[in-house]
């Protein structure tokens, strides 16, 4: 049976995979996940690896990870993510998870892509490459004032 939870979840997916270049996914989730299985079996992925929670010995490697509302996790576990096995990730936050609260996603540098109250729902998404954008201001050029090297004496 497909919930509109489950409906928007496949969605966002397989808009996100559309959108960015991945050939690995990883999913954790411990509920049937055979719908979302044969969306994304549609696109143009090497590998789909599916696993019920998030350990220390996770050591799987991809390109997008999705974390969704069912699993159990911690802010830990998500750091262990972003740190050593993804650079693009999504979590699926439910309002029933109280393990994690929304403002630790975002002292993790996630962001807040959508947020439905009626489904208790809360999607957020961390990009390596989107994260920490390049600034006019900080680059070699113009640094410490070059032009005021003859002007002034501090």
């Amino acid at each position: 049976m497909i919930t509109a939870q489950n409906k928007l979840i496949e969605d966002f997916l397989a808009d996100v995979v559309d959108g960015e270049e991945c050939n690995s996914i990883s999913l954790i989730t411990s509920q049937d996940s055979s719908n979302l299985v044969k969306i994304l079996s549609k696109k143009k992925l090497d590998q789909l690896y599916i696993q019920p929670s998030v350990d220390n010995n996770l050591n799987i490697q991809s390109d997008l990870y999705a974390v969704l509302d069912d699993a159990k996790f911690n802010i830990s576990d998500i750091g262990i993510i972003k740190n050593l096995l993804s650079q693009k990730i999504i979590v699926f936050k439910s309002n029933k998870n109280k393990s994690i609260d929304n403002s630790d996603l975002l002292k993790l540098g996630f962001q807040k892509e959508f947020e439905n109250k009626k489904l208790g729902l809360c999607i957020f998404a961390y990009n390596l490459k989107t994260y920490n954008n390049k600034r006019d201001w900080n680059n070699p050029k113009g640094w410490a004032n070059p032009e005021n090297f003859d002007k002034f004496r501090w």
